[in-house]
């Protein structure tokens, strides 16, 4: 086997060995996105139900600047 031969197929192999480590990364960091999302909705519920024993729903919609019909 030529040196040109072998120092080509290490290239490929440390391409897709930086590849792969790079992938890897991003799925870890996208499963810890989505862990933090899942845990701020299960404290927004549990904070609901603390605060309203189940029987509303809370909004941060302010309805103070809506117009009063008459």
């Amino acid at each position: 086997m030529s040196a040109a031969t072998y120092s080509g197929s290490n290239k490929s192999k440390a391409s897709e060995s930086r590849l792969s480590r790079m992938l890897a990364t991003f799925g870890r960091r996208y499963l810890a996105l989505l862990e933090a999302i899942a845990e701020a909705r299960m404290h927004r519920v549990m904070l609901e139900a603390e605060l309203y024993l189940k029987r509303y729903k809370h909004s941060s919609k302010n309805d103070d600047d809506l117009p009063v019909l008459r």
